[in-house]
């Protein structure tokens, strides 16, 4: 029996297919673990993530900027964290040596723990899958694991949930038709391999018998043998042997793929719902191309095709407006990864769901104080959020955002003129406070969702936020000149750190050319005198063993004059 639960507490009555709904992760835990237990043999720990709501985003297991207590301030009851980014170059090796689970070595028992095997915040080209292996990227570059090597990794973490073993095509935006087919039938030959080792099963027997018929064939073509047909029928298909590692309280999440193409949508999610084993479903659209509409059709072309008792998961889908489509689709879960974007890029968010007017005022703040921050909000290129390192934020002497209660506005302690400063000091407070405010906030719209569900409110709301906050701007990739700025300067700051040159740094085009050049010139110089020490060296070596030869030659005729 699955540790994970779900179930729908509230369906929208309107037009959308929104519900409301909790996941809940149970797990026995032995009363001997704690001086203060009872004389019960186990106890039930549950863990809950309230829907729609959210994984936090990680980077290498560790959610960004956050510390451990103001991690658990935020309202999200999970963490998503990626095989990729954990897995050591030596890996799985060792890993049955593992004297603790990935939740505790996270340090991260309390929330549920979602280990998939790619980064899911955006779509990143990697070489080409095979049937034998998936690619991901490793500290190192490129690297294949197999599906051998993934259940060990599960066995080892043993995560609350898993990803499931999948195709994902990674090595371009837009394969074809006969690639997307392949990507479904690998993907669900992999996900009927996984439930079996998930019910202590061997599930790889098949392949290996299948790659010993493929060696006899080849030896007794080597051998120029004609191939007796009873021979490699021997090598037949024995009964699933029972393992020793079942791991029935991990959660399992399938991937429905498909990419582009409708109907390869549709099959992938209809065989893939028919594996009853299967814990909920991870829909991501990060690869897919064409317009937002494009994409959310595809989005619905694969929800429709899936069970509603089951939790479906969104990767891609981070936008506000996104979301709130997405769910309209019946999407479940997301991620944490707009959030995070916003921080790194020094932003701050000021929507709000269920609201059609701007953030109201406390009573603590006067009306001044109160101008000032609605002509901030209308003077920005959009009223969803706005740019910290603005230099019109330097003066601001107020939060973030009045009536905010998270860690960075509550009590008026942290001003956007002290984070605007902290931003360019390069102080690492600044991502902290502007983390903990985006996290809070977005916790704070995930709530607003589910309470507009269960008032039968939400198609309404939706379009009023639609309305009144627009979309959100493309994002570039460019940075804020004053960030740019400051990073110029540390690196240069590094560069003479480390070269111990206190020269000045060149910032004109031909200035840069000439001082390539120079440090050019520079390096073969060094290169030159040291193949001449080099050089130095080995004469004296050479002379050396002449002059020991010689008292050898010398000490002999002694010997035999003697």
């Amino acid at each position: 029996m699955s540790p994970l639960t779900f179930s729908i507490i509230r369906q929208s009555t309107q037009l959308s297919a929104a519900r409301r709904g909790t996941v809940v992760m149970t797990s026995s835990v032995s009363s001997s673990s704690s001086p203060l237990a009872d004389n019960d043999a186990t106890k039930k720990d549950k863990r809950v993530i309230e829907t729609p709501g959210c994984f936090m985003y990680s980077v290498k297991g560790s959610v960004p900027h956050l510390t451990p207590d103001t991690l658990r301030l935020q309202g999200f009851g999970g963490v998503n964290v990626s095989i990729e980014q954990l897995l050591q170059d030596h890996q799985p090796t060792g890993l049955d040596k593992w004297p603790f689970t990935l939740s505790k070595f996270l340090n991260l028992q309390d929330l549920i723990l979602l280990c998939d095997i790619r980064e899911a915040s955006s779509f990143t080209k990697v070489p080409f899958n095979s049937d034998r292996f998936v690619s991901m990227i490793s500290n190192k570059g490129v690297r294949q694991l197999t599906l051998e090597d993934y259940l060990k990794v599960v066995r080892a973490y043993h995560p609350d949930i898993v990803g499931a073993f999948t195709d994902s095509i990674s090595d371009t935006k837009e394969p074809g038709q006969k690639r997307v087919r392949k990507s479904v039938e690998r993907s669900l030959k992999w996900l009927d391999q996984v439930l079996l080792e998930r019910q202590g099963f061997d599930g790889l027997a098949q392949d290996r018998e299948a790659e010993e018929k493929k060696k006899l064939k080849s030896r007794n073509k080597e051998n120029q043998t004609p191939i007796v047909s009873e021979t490699v029928a021997s090598v037949s298909v024995s009964p699933v042997k029972r393992t020793t590692l079942p791991w029935t309280d991990v959660g399992l999440f399938a991937h429905v793929q498909g990419a582009q193409f409708e109907q390869e949508r549709v099959r992938s999610a209809q065989e893939t719902a028919k594996r009853t084993g299967v814990d909920g479903y991870i829909v991501d659209t990060n690869a897919l191309p064409g317009s937002r509409d494009d994409i959310l059709k595809m989005l619905k072309a694969s929800m429709d095709h899936l069970p509603k008792d089951k939790p479906r998961l969104v990767y891609g889908m981070q936008a506000p407006e996104d979301v709130l489509r997405s769910i309209a689709l019946g999407a479940d879960l997301f991620d944490t990864t707009y959030p995070f974007l916003l921080t790194e890029d020094g932003k701050a968010s000021l929507f709000s769901f269920g609201s059609v007017t701007a953030p109201s005022n406390t009573a603590s703040i006067d009306s001044a104080t109160a101008s000032l921050q609605a002509s901030s909000i209308s003077s920005s290129a959009n009223n969803r959020w706005i740019n910290l390192w603005d230099d019109e934020h330097a003066d601001k002497f107020v939060p973030i955002m009045e009536g905010c209660e998270c860690y960075a506005c509550k009590g008026g302690r942290h001003t956007r003129a002290y984070i605007n400063h902290l931003l360019k000091a390069h102080e690492m407070l600044a991502t902290v406070l502007l983390m903990s405010h985006n996290m809070h906030q977005y916790s704070k719209f995930f709530a607003n969702i589910r309470q507009s569900i269960a008032s039968g409110t939400f198609d309404q709301l939706s379009q009023q936020f639609c309305d009144q906050f627009g979309t959100e701007p493309e994002r570039t990739g460019e940075i804020h000149e004053a960030q740019r700025i400051v990073e110029a300067s540390l690196s240069k700051r590094n560069r003479l750190d480390s070269s111990g040159d206190a020269s000045p740094v060149a910032s004109d085009p031909a200035e840069l050319e000439a001082l390539k050049e120079a440090r050019k010139a520079e390096k073969a110089q060094k290169a030159q005198e040291k193949k001449q020490r080099q050089m130095v060296n080995k004469k004296e070596k050479r002379s050396q063993k002449l002059k020991e030869r010689e008292l050898l030659e010398e000490q002999k005729m002694n010997d035999s004059k003697a």
